[in-house]
């Protein structure tokens, strides 16, 4: 009789205490799963439009930033008409020059760097636009 009593009062403790924990999701920075990993950090930020802000906060170079706004703009616009992906065919991207500045250093730098941007660019736009058909 005192065994059962004894294995009842000890399983109503552990459910007691296992009731009271929080769960995984619940819990504060640094523990569970995220372990202090900001989901919305890692998401990025979005304007009103529900467009990913402007690379500009993420490249501190100009030619990046530039050529990445025209490529999401140009990337953007291929995947909701439903055009093949193809950020070559774009004249701003063969020309590399929009935004040019001769303190900005080397022409070709800037062109180099302007195409990376743009390419990037162009993915993730043309990644969102195709979500928005």
């Amino acid at each position: 009789m005192r065994k059962r009593v004894r294995s009842k009062v000890l399983a109503a403790i552990v459910i007691g205490s296992t009731l009271g924990m929080p769960f995984a999701s619940e819990a504060g920075p640094g523990r569970g799963r995220g372990r202090g990993f900001d989901q919305k950090q890692a998401r990025g930020s979005q304007d009103d439009a529900g467009r990913r802000n402007s690379a500009s906060r993420v490249y501190q170079d100009p030619a990046t930033a530039k050529g990445y706004d025209y490529g999401y703009e140009r990337g953007l616009t291929d995947g909701r008409e439903g055009q093949r992906y193809d950020p070559v065919r774009h004249r701003d991207y063969r020309d590399a020059e929009r935004g040019y500045v001769s303190n900005y250093g080397s022409r070709d730098g800037y062109r180099t760097n302007f195409r990376t941007g743009f390419r990037q660019g162009y993915e993730t736009g043309y990644r969102e636009g195709t979500r928005a058909r």
